[in-house]
Protein backbone atom coordinates (compact mmCIF):
# COMPACT_ATOMS: atom_id res chain seq x y z
CA UNK A 1 0.00 0.00 0.00
CA UNK A 2 1.04 3.19 -0.83
CA UNK A 3 1.64 5.25 2.00
CA UNK A 4 2.45 8.73 0.87
CA UNK A 5 -0.40 10.69 0.90
CA UNK A 6 -0.85 13.84 -1.47
CA UNK A 7 -2.48 16.72 0.18
CA UNK A 8 -0.21 18.78 -2.72
CA UNK A 9 -2.14 19.11 -5.60
CA UNK A 10 -5.59 20.87 -6.15
CA UNK A 11 -7.30 17.93 -7.50
CA UNK A 12 -11.49 17.27 -7.20
CA UNK A 13 -12.30 13.75 -7.03
CA UNK A 14 -12.54 11.77 -10.39
CA UNK A 15 -13.62 8.46 -10.40
CA UNK A 16 -16.67 9.25 -10.78
CA UNK A 17 -16.21 12.00 -13.86
CA UNK A 18 -14.01 9.05 -15.29
CA UNK A 19 -16.87 6.73 -15.65
CA UNK A 20 -19.05 9.16 -17.28
CA UNK A 21 -16.35 9.74 -19.71
CA UNK A 22 -15.75 5.54 -20.42
CA UNK A 23 -19.80 6.01 -21.38
CA UNK A 24 -19.35 8.75 -23.47
CA UNK A 25 -16.46 7.26 -25.20
CA UNK A 26 -18.28 4.00 -25.67
CA UNK A 27 -21.55 5.44 -27.09
CA UNK A 28 -19.16 7.05 -29.86
CA UNK A 29 -20.56 10.83 -29.97
CA UNK A 30 -17.71 11.62 -32.36
CA UNK A 31 -18.66 13.96 -35.06
CA UNK A 32 -16.98 14.60 -38.57
CA UNK A 33 -17.05 18.55 -37.59
CA UNK A 34 -15.14 16.99 -34.40
CA UNK A 35 -12.30 15.81 -36.21
CA UNK A 36 -11.72 18.85 -38.87
CA UNK A 37 -9.49 21.88 -38.22
CA UNK A 38 -10.34 23.31 -35.63
CA UNK A 39 -11.73 27.31 -35.23
CA UNK A 40 -8.65 28.85 -33.52
CA UNK A 41 -11.35 30.44 -30.76
CA UNK A 42 -13.26 27.64 -30.28
CA UNK A 43 -16.01 26.38 -31.75
CA UNK A 44 -19.03 28.36 -31.60
CA UNK A 45 -21.31 25.92 -29.92
CA UNK A 46 -18.43 25.24 -27.59
CA UNK A 47 -18.19 29.07 -26.63
CA UNK A 48 -22.03 28.85 -26.26
CA UNK A 49 -22.07 26.59 -24.03
CA UNK A 50 -19.41 28.28 -21.96
CA UNK A 51 -20.99 30.95 -21.69
CA UNK A 52 -24.61 29.57 -21.00
CA UNK A 53 -22.43 27.58 -18.05
CA UNK A 54 -20.84 30.76 -16.80
CA UNK A 55 -24.32 32.27 -16.16
CA UNK A 56 -25.98 29.14 -14.82
CA UNK A 57 -22.94 28.21 -12.27
CA UNK A 58 -20.30 30.74 -11.70
CA UNK A 59 -22.99 34.12 -11.48
CA UNK A 60 -21.96 35.78 -14.34
CA UNK A 61 -24.89 38.03 -16.64
CA UNK A 62 -25.47 37.57 -20.08
CA UNK A 63 -22.10 36.35 -21.59
CA UNK A 64 -21.47 37.26 -25.32
CA UNK A 65 -19.60 34.51 -26.81
CA UNK A 66 -17.63 36.03 -29.28
CA UNK A 67 -15.98 37.64 -26.46
CA UNK A 68 -14.84 33.99 -25.81
CA UNK A 69 -11.70 32.49 -26.66
CA UNK A 70 -11.14 28.57 -25.97
CA UNK A 71 -7.58 27.38 -24.11
CA UNK A 72 -5.92 24.87 -23.23
CA UNK A 73 -6.65 24.92 -19.75
CA UNK A 74 -7.19 28.19 -16.98
CA UNK A 75 -3.32 28.66 -16.61
CA UNK A 76 -2.85 29.30 -20.78
CA UNK A 77 -5.56 31.54 -19.98
CA UNK A 78 -3.77 33.77 -17.73
CA UNK A 79 -0.53 33.39 -19.97
CA UNK A 80 -2.91 35.03 -22.58
CA UNK A 81 -4.19 37.33 -20.27
CA UNK A 82 -0.42 38.83 -19.79
CA UNK A 83 0.76 38.89 -23.26
CA UNK A 84 0.38 42.44 -23.89
CA UNK A 85 1.83 43.31 -20.29
CA UNK A 86 4.92 41.29 -21.33
CA UNK A 87 5.36 43.33 -24.21
CA UNK A 88 6.21 46.58 -21.82
CA UNK A 89 9.77 46.35 -20.59
CA UNK A 90 9.58 46.36 -17.02
CA UNK A 91 6.34 45.27 -16.40
CA UNK A 92 4.66 44.86 -13.32
CA UNK A 93 2.20 42.99 -11.81
CA UNK A 94 0.21 43.46 -8.82
CA UNK A 95 -0.90 40.82 -6.78
CA UNK A 96 -2.13 39.06 -3.68
CA UNK A 97 0.89 38.75 -0.82
CA UNK A 98 -0.38 35.46 -0.96
CA UNK A 99 -1.57 34.19 -4.58
CA UNK A 100 -1.40 31.40 -6.92
CA UNK A 101 1.43 29.76 -7.42
CA UNK A 102 0.84 29.10 -11.27
CA UNK A 103 0.92 33.19 -11.83
CA UNK A 104 3.97 33.79 -10.08
CA UNK A 105 5.45 31.06 -12.29
CA UNK A 106 3.97 32.69 -15.25
CA UNK A 107 4.92 36.21 -14.38
CA UNK A 108 8.86 34.84 -13.84
CA UNK A 109 9.35 32.97 -17.14
CA UNK A 110 7.36 36.01 -18.65
CA UNK A 111 9.80 38.49 -16.85
CA UNK A 112 6.99 40.60 -15.40
CA UNK A 113 8.08 41.81 -11.95
CA UNK A 114 4.96 40.60 -8.89
CA UNK A 115 4.35 43.31 -6.79
CA UNK A 116 2.71 42.02 -3.66
CA UNK A 117 -0.33 43.69 -2.40
CA UNK A 118 -1.64 42.97 1.67
CA UNK A 119 -4.66 41.27 2.34
CA UNK A 120 -7.02 40.10 5.23
CA UNK A 121 -9.82 37.68 5.46
CA UNK A 122 -12.09 39.07 2.88
CA UNK A 123 -9.10 38.74 0.25
CA UNK A 124 -7.10 41.76 -1.19
CA UNK A 125 -7.35 45.12 0.57
CA UNK A 126 -8.64 47.95 -1.37
CA UNK A 127 -6.17 50.46 0.39
CA UNK A 128 -3.26 48.63 -0.23
CA UNK A 129 -4.12 48.23 -3.95
CA UNK A 130 -4.69 51.99 -4.16
CA UNK A 131 -1.02 52.21 -2.24
CA UNK A 132 0.98 49.71 -4.51
CA UNK A 133 -0.59 51.74 -7.61
CA UNK A 134 0.79 54.65 -6.36
CA UNK A 135 3.75 53.34 -5.18
CA UNK A 136 4.48 51.43 -8.97
CA UNK A 137 4.09 51.68 -12.67
CA UNK A 138 2.32 48.70 -12.33
CA UNK A 139 -1.43 48.97 -14.31
CA UNK A 140 -2.15 45.36 -14.54
CA UNK A 141 -3.74 43.40 -11.17
CA UNK A 142 -4.07 39.78 -10.75
CA UNK A 143 -7.03 38.96 -8.44
CA UNK A 144 -8.65 36.24 -6.99
CA UNK A 145 -11.97 36.70 -5.93
CA UNK A 146 -13.98 33.50 -5.08
CA UNK A 147 -12.15 30.39 -2.96
CA UNK A 148 -9.32 32.47 -3.30
CA UNK A 149 -5.88 29.88 -3.34
CA UNK A 150 -4.44 29.29 -1.60
CA UNK A 151 -6.41 31.06 1.17
CA UNK A 152 -10.14 30.05 0.72
CA UNK A 153 -10.77 33.77 1.29
CA UNK A 154 -14.05 34.78 -0.52
CA UNK A 155 -14.40 38.43 -1.00
CA UNK A 156 -17.52 39.54 -0.13
CA UNK A 157 -19.59 42.27 -2.32
CA UNK A 158 -18.97 45.45 -0.73
CA UNK A 159 -15.19 44.59 -0.73
CA UNK A 160 -15.55 43.45 -4.79
CA UNK A 161 -17.03 47.43 -5.17
CA UNK A 162 -14.30 48.30 -3.23
CA UNK A 163 -11.60 47.07 -5.65
CA UNK A 164 -13.62 48.12 -8.52
CA UNK A 165 -13.53 51.73 -7.46
CA UNK A 166 -9.94 51.48 -6.65
CA UNK A 167 -9.36 50.15 -10.35
CA UNK A 168 -11.42 52.72 -12.01
CA UNK A 169 -9.50 55.78 -9.79
CA UNK A 170 -6.04 54.64 -10.89
CA UNK A 171 -6.57 52.98 -14.14
CA UNK A 172 -6.27 49.59 -13.86
CA UNK A 173 -6.70 46.59 -15.79
CA UNK A 174 -8.28 43.33 -13.38
CA UNK A 175 -7.38 39.98 -14.71
CA UNK A 176 -9.95 37.64 -12.74
CA UNK A 177 -8.68 34.09 -11.82
CA UNK A 178 -11.67 32.15 -11.03
CA UNK A 179 -12.07 28.24 -11.62
CA UNK A 180 -14.17 27.97 -8.59
CA UNK A 181 -16.88 30.19 -8.40
CA UNK A 182 -19.31 26.90 -9.45
CA UNK A 183 -18.04 25.12 -6.62
CA UNK A 184 -18.88 28.20 -4.06
CA UNK A 185 -22.40 29.29 -5.47
CA UNK A 186 -23.75 25.67 -6.09
CA UNK A 187 -27.19 26.35 -4.36
CA UNK A 188 -26.50 29.49 -3.54
CA UNK A 189 -26.94 32.83 -4.36
CA UNK A 190 -23.75 33.77 -6.24
CA UNK A 191 -22.01 36.88 -6.11
CA UNK A 192 -21.78 38.90 -8.68
CA UNK A 193 -17.52 38.38 -10.82
CA UNK A 194 -15.69 41.40 -11.89
CA UNK A 195 -16.62 41.19 -15.41
CA UNK A 196 -20.11 41.90 -14.38
CA UNK A 197 -18.88 44.35 -11.60
CA UNK A 198 -16.63 45.97 -13.81
CA UNK A 199 -17.13 44.79 -17.44
CA UNK A 200 -14.63 47.28 -19.45
CA UNK A 201 -11.47 46.83 -17.27
CA UNK A 202 -12.03 43.18 -16.55
CA UNK A 203 -10.26 39.82 -18.55
CA UNK A 204 -11.95 36.90 -16.78
CA UNK A 205 -9.45 33.69 -16.73
CA UNK A 206 -11.52 30.37 -15.81
CA UNK A 207 -11.72 26.45 -17.00
CA UNK A 208 -13.50 23.46 -16.37
CA UNK A 209 -10.45 21.14 -14.79
CA UNK A 210 -12.01 21.83 -11.07
CA UNK A 211 -15.07 20.38 -11.55
CA UNK A 212 -14.40 17.71 -14.34
CA UNK A 213 -10.41 17.35 -14.38
CA UNK A 214 -7.31 18.80 -15.42
CA UNK A 215 -6.37 16.89 -17.50
CA UNK A 216 -9.39 17.73 -19.91
CA UNK A 217 -7.60 21.08 -20.19
CA UNK A 218 -10.21 22.91 -21.23
CA UNK A 219 -10.48 26.59 -20.66
CA UNK A 220 -11.34 30.12 -21.48
CA UNK A 221 -10.75 33.98 -21.62
CA UNK A 222 -13.20 36.67 -21.55
CA UNK A 223 -12.41 39.85 -22.86
CA UNK A 224 -13.91 43.14 -22.09
CA UNK A 225 -13.92 43.74 -26.25
CA UNK A 226 -13.04 42.18 -29.89
CA UNK A 227 -10.04 44.11 -30.30
CA UNK A 228 -8.36 42.15 -26.99
CA UNK A 229 -10.11 38.80 -28.33
CA UNK A 230 -8.66 39.46 -31.72
CA UNK A 231 -5.29 39.56 -29.54
CA UNK A 232 -5.62 36.10 -27.91
CA UNK A 233 -6.97 33.89 -30.99
CA UNK A 234 -3.73 35.51 -33.59
CA UNK A 235 -1.68 34.52 -30.20
CA UNK A 236 -3.09 31.42 -30.24
CA UNK A 237 -2.91 30.93 -34.03
CA UNK A 238 0.69 31.50 -34.02
CA UNK A 239 1.46 29.33 -31.03
CA UNK A 240 -0.73 26.20 -31.22
CA UNK A 241 -2.54 26.56 -34.23
CA UNK A 242 -5.33 26.27 -32.65
CA UNK A 243 -6.62 23.23 -29.69
CA UNK A 244 -8.25 20.18 -30.04
CA UNK A 245 -11.57 19.95 -31.19
CA UNK A 246 -13.28 16.84 -29.75
CA UNK A 247 -12.58 17.47 -26.10
CA UNK A 248 -13.92 20.63 -25.99
CA UNK A 249 -17.11 19.58 -27.85
CA UNK A 250 -17.82 16.48 -25.96
CA UNK A 251 -17.62 19.53 -22.47
CA UNK A 252 -20.01 21.43 -24.71
CA UNK A 253 -22.78 18.71 -25.03
CA UNK A 254 -22.31 17.98 -21.37
CA UNK A 255 -23.00 21.37 -20.49
CA UNK A 256 -25.61 21.04 -22.93
CA UNK A 257 -27.55 18.29 -21.67
CA UNK A 258 -26.71 18.89 -17.64
CA UNK A 259 -24.26 16.10 -17.46
CA UNK A 260 -21.51 18.86 -15.91
CA UNK A 261 -24.01 20.21 -13.91
CA UNK A 262 -24.55 16.77 -12.16
CA UNK A 263 -21.06 16.20 -12.16
CA UNK A 264 -21.06 19.62 -10.20
CA UNK A 265 -23.09 18.84 -7.62
CA UNK A 266 -21.34 14.87 -6.91
CA UNK A 267 -17.85 17.23 -6.28
CA UNK A 268 -19.56 19.74 -4.32
CA UNK A 269 -21.32 17.50 -2.13
CA UNK A 270 -18.21 15.35 -1.59
CA UNK A 271 -15.88 18.69 -1.00
CA UNK A 272 -18.46 19.71 1.56
CA UNK A 273 -18.09 16.43 3.60
CA UNK A 274 -14.30 16.49 3.23
CA UNK A 275 -14.08 20.04 4.21
CA UNK A 276 -16.51 19.08 7.60
CA UNK A 277 -13.78 16.24 8.27
CA UNK A 278 -10.79 18.93 8.41
CA UNK A 279 -12.69 20.93 10.52
CA UNK A 280 -13.42 17.57 13.03
CA UNK A 281 -9.92 16.77 12.53
CA UNK A 282 -7.59 20.08 12.56
CA UNK A 283 -10.31 22.10 14.58
CA UNK A 284 -9.54 26.02 14.87
CA UNK A 285 -6.32 25.15 13.24
CA UNK A 286 -7.61 24.93 9.82
CA UNK A 287 -9.54 27.16 7.47
CA UNK A 288 -11.88 26.02 5.35
CA UNK A 289 -15.29 27.10 3.27
CA UNK A 290 -18.02 25.40 0.97
CA UNK A 291 -16.78 23.15 -0.72
CA UNK A 292 -13.70 24.33 -1.50
CA UNK A 293 -10.93 21.85 -3.04
CA UNK A 294 -8.37 22.97 -0.74
CA UNK A 295 -7.91 24.10 3.17
CA UNK A 296 -5.68 26.82 4.50
CA UNK A 297 -3.92 25.75 7.48
CA UNK A 298 -1.93 28.99 8.88
CA UNK A 299 1.36 28.63 10.27
CA UNK A 300 4.86 30.54 11.19
CA UNK A 301 6.89 28.02 9.54
CA UNK A 302 5.39 26.90 6.80
CA UNK A 303 8.75 25.60 5.04
CA UNK A 304 9.68 23.69 8.03
CA UNK A 305 5.80 22.12 8.35
CA UNK A 306 6.04 21.35 5.10
CA UNK A 307 9.53 19.08 5.50
CA UNK A 308 8.10 17.49 8.72
CA UNK A 309 4.90 16.36 6.78
CA UNK A 310 7.03 15.03 3.75
CA UNK A 311 9.08 12.76 6.72
CA UNK A 312 5.88 11.88 7.84
CA UNK A 313 4.31 10.96 4.33
CA UNK A 314 2.38 13.52 3.50
CA UNK A 315 3.01 16.01 0.97
CA UNK A 316 1.64 19.55 1.01
CA UNK A 317 1.94 22.74 -0.19
CA UNK A 318 3.61 25.01 1.20
CA UNK A 319 2.98 28.95 2.13
CA UNK A 320 6.58 29.45 -0.09
CA UNK A 321 4.88 28.45 -3.50
CA UNK A 322 2.65 31.25 -3.11
CA UNK A 323 4.46 34.09 -2.07
CA UNK A 324 7.62 36.15 -3.29
CA UNK A 325 10.10 35.45 -0.18
CA UNK A 326 10.21 31.85 1.40
CA UNK A 327 10.39 34.08 5.10
CA UNK A 328 7.15 35.87 4.10
CA UNK A 329 4.66 32.43 4.33
CA UNK A 330 2.40 32.37 6.69
CA UNK A 331 0.52 28.54 6.09
CA UNK A 332 0.46 25.78 4.20
CA UNK A 333 -2.18 24.66 1.63
CA UNK A 334 -4.13 21.07 2.06
CA UNK A 335 -5.66 19.73 -0.48
CA UNK A 336 -8.35 17.59 -0.02
CA UNK A 337 -9.54 16.46 -3.46
CA UNK A 338 -6.34 14.39 -4.59
CA UNK A 339 -7.09 11.50 -2.15
CA UNK A 340 -9.73 9.66 -3.98
CA UNK A 341 -10.38 7.54 -1.02
CA UNK A 342 -12.01 9.13 1.96
CA UNK A 343 -10.00 6.84 4.30
CA UNK A 344 -6.75 8.07 3.23
CA UNK A 345 -7.67 11.66 3.34
CA UNK A 346 -8.55 11.50 7.20
CA UNK A 347 -5.69 9.39 7.64
CA UNK A 348 -3.25 12.03 6.34
CA UNK A 349 -5.25 14.77 8.33
CA UNK A 350 -4.83 12.36 11.28
CA UNK A 351 -0.79 13.49 10.88
CA UNK A 352 -1.01 16.55 10.14
CA UNK A 353 -2.81 16.99 13.73
CA UNK A 354 -0.36 15.39 15.35
CA UNK A 355 2.61 17.33 13.27
CA UNK A 356 0.27 20.12 14.63
CA UNK A 357 0.22 19.39 17.81
CA UNK A 358 4.08 18.14 18.72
Amino acid sequence: MDMTYNLAVNLPPRQATAALLGETLAAGTVTADDLAYPDPAGAPRVRLAIAGWLQRTAGHGPVDPALLTLTNGARHALALALRPLARTPGAALLVEAHTYQGMRALARAMDIRCIDVATDEHGMRPDALLEASHGSQARTVYVQPTLHNPTTATMPLSRRMEIAMVAEQAGLTLVEGDVYSPLAWYGRDALPPFTVIAPGRTVHAGGIGKILGPGLRMGWLLHPDATMQADSVAAIERELDGLPAWWPAMVARWMEDGTAEACLRGVTETMTRRADMARRVLGSAVVTAGASLHAWVPHRDADGLEKRLLGRGVRVAAGSGFVAAASSARGVRLALGAEESTERLEAALQIVARELEA
